[in-house]
């Protein structure tokens, strides 16, 4: 009897497949350790691998999620705000006042005029009436800034600049009035905080796609254990607003992962999102981003009743510090190679506000004008031509309008602390508590940032508006049912 063997020629796709895999990682190590050290190269290339391992999985829960928007009008002029805060180029104190309107202001301009456009198009024809909206609870004291903003249009040093972003700021809390007046209750607004996050996301993952196209230019030198931080190239951000984006999408990523009752679902979407946010955070070596993460995942944990884990970490960090080096290595990063003199001004901060308390004091009653104090009247006389702002938002505050430009924005934060406080001292349902505990963590991030950065009072400041937001709807509930 005769035996016929016969042998597969077809090739093993599985093995062709791995192999591959593992010859363009070998090629991306090789490219990315040539721009960067080795073991940061080795990092970013396993964290990519795991998430397009898990991306297809992970990619269907974020595509099902998208659907599930149901995007409306409102949702698109929050995104032209959104959009109108990109940045493609860097100008400095001097060419702005030279040449307010170059090519890339206009397209900021255009991005608010049209949402502006839309809301009195909308008032006009009586689509959704909002402007009642912006005249009840905290959302008329927070416009009570931009309002007397305007009004210090007549004593600015840079009236043209106080009066636009005067009027863009107004224009950004008209779209909140109007967001309120359309969401109707805290759980209408969840879609826009799911929007957001989408956009802030989208972003995120711009750094990313830059950091590998052009790691060179994305990492940027610095001192400490990764001698570099991670920024964004298109558009522009700064590696303090890199690690701010990552701080918000970590703590949004930490809630929803421990958040209780109904819509637990997407957990593999929101690790991912976790530990990639959490990555950039880390490559950003933003300091008051990390902070400002580390207080909002602490409240995250105590407000969802996670006492066991938050118990368990204190402990475990606290072994760590006790039996190995973690402490003097963590120190390293904080330090970010700086000196003991330049890490105490926090980064040259303490400089700067020492200054601008000095021209504050001659101005205390009315300021230099709203927006314009910091950079203009502080800043460029030091002889800082580049940065933006004195990087705290209540000393901002009260260089623009004076001592009481302060007033608004502390009793809206302080109000809006109450109205959150107040849902979780309550019997809330499962729904309205996830919502609540998200936004608790990202004000948490807000209110930490603000000692460090102007976002609540800076165009488009769109976390700090939804928070205010969803505790206005919160009281606007309360008292419907007290009704």
């Amino acid at each position: 009897m005769t035996v016929i063997v016969r042998t597969s020629l077809r090739p093993n796709f599985d093995l062709i497949s791995l192999t591959a895999i593992v010859l363009v990682q070998a090629a991306v190590l090789v490219w990315l350790g040539d721009r960067l050290s080795a073991g940061l190269a080795a990092v970013i290339l396993t964290g990519g691998a795991v998430a397009f391992f898990f991306a297809p999985k992970a990619s269907a829960q974020a595509l099902a999620g998208i659907r599930d928007l149901n995007l409306q009008w409102w949702h698109w002029i929050w995104a032209m705000l959104f959009c109108s805060d990109f940045v493609f180029r860097i100008r400095d104190a001097q060419s702005i006042a030279d040449d307010p309107l170059d090519g890339w202001a206009l397209y900021r301009v255009a991005l608010v005029g049209l949402a502006g456009f839309v809301l009195l198009w909308r008032l006009a024809t009586r689509r959704g009436q909002w402007l009642g909206s912006m005249f009840a609870g905290l959302i008329p004291i927070m416009a009570l800034y931009p309002l007397v903003g305007l009004l210090s249009t007549t004593w600015s040093i840079f009236p043209a600049w106080t009066a636009y972003k005067s009027i863009e700021f107004l224009t950004d809390i008209a779209v909140l009035a109007a967001v309120v007046a359309a969401a109707g209750d805290a759980i209408g607004l969840s879609t826009l905080l799911n929007w957001t996050w989408l956009l802030f996301a989208a972003v995120q993952c711009a750094v990313w796609i830059g950091a590998v196209v052009a790691p060179s230019r994305a990492f940027v030198r610095a001192g400490g254990i990764l001698d570099t931080q991670i920024t964004g190239l298109i558009p522009n951000i700064s590696a303090n607003g890199v690690g701010h984006i990552a701080a918000i999408l970590s703590v949004v990523a930490l809630s929803r992962l421990v958040r209780r009752g109904v819509g637990r679902n997407h957990s593999l979407l929101y690790w991912l999102v976790f530990l990639s946010s959490f990555g950039t955070l880390i490559l950003a070596q933003t300091r008051s981003a990390l902070l400002a993460f580390v207080a909002g995942a602490a409240l995250i944990l105590l407000l969802s009743r996670r006492i066991g884990l938050v118990l368990t970490l204190v402990f475990t960090v606290t072994i760590l510090v006790l039996a190995t080096g973690v402490e003097s290595t963590v120190w390293t990063y904080i330090k970010r190679g700086q000196d003991d003199q330049l890490m105490g001004s926090l980064s040259g901060r303490t400089t700067w506000w020492s200054f601008a308390w000095a021209r504050f004091l001659e101005r205390p009653f009315n300021g230099y004008g709203a927006f314009a104090g910091g950079r203009f009247a502080a800043l460029a006389d030091l002889g800082d031509q580049m940065t933006s702002s004195v990087h705290n938002t209540y000393l901002e505050a009260i260089l623009g309008i004076g001592a009481m430009g302060i007033l608004p924005l502390i009793v809206c934060l302080l109000g809006t602390w109450w109205r959150i406080a107040q849902l979780f001292l309550s019997r809330a349902a499962d729904a309205v508590h996830n919502i609540g505990l998200e936004v608790a963590g990202v004000l948490m991030v807000i209110t930490v940032r603000s000692f460090f950065t102007t976002d609540l009072i800076w165009h488009p400041a769109l976390p700090w508006l939804l928070a205010l937001g969803f505790g206005e709807l919160l009281r606007r509930q309360r008292r419907t049912a007290a009704a």
